[in-house]
């Protein structure tokens, strides 16, 4: 594995670590959608390093996953949807735009959940994926 692929997935596993350990507070629901959309991030980018495609500097999870794709190297199993939702909440999350967080208002305990499943599914289907 590559150093810079390496230094990606350290950084994502310590977001994922971030989610899980804020997880069980509701106060902080919008901290967990952060880092665990962070998660999905870095590991898509360090897919990306490792298969040798230039890691562009956005942060649109889509994207990263369609280039991917188009390259023909690995595919993510996170479905439209999953990313989609991904997606929606990596400016909603930072920033009080509208002081709705989510369509719905502030993200709930199981809104926060979700997401860590999203990160947790995609993380280790990475460091799999790269160790082998």
């Amino acid at each position: 594995m590559k150093k810079a692929t390496q230094a990606w997935l350290e950084f994502a596993h310590r977001d994922l670590e971030a989610a899980k350990l804020l997880a069980e507070n509701e106060y902080v629901s919008n901290a967990v959608l952060l880092h665990s959309q962070q998660c999905v991030e870095k590991c898509l980018k360090a897919l990306l390093e490792e298969s040798g495609i230039p890691v562009p500097h956005i942060h649109n999870v889509v994207k990263l996953a369609a280039l991917l794709e188009e390259e023909g190297k690995i595919l993510v199993s996170l479905d439209e949807e999953e990313l989609d939702l991904v997606d929606a909440v990596y400016i909603d999350t930072r920033h009080p735009t509208g002081l709705g967080l989510l369509p719905s208002g502030f993200p709930t305990k199981e809104d926060a959940r979700a997401m860590l499943r999203i990160a947790e599914k995609l993380y280790e289907e990475t460091s799999k994926c790269l160790s082998g």
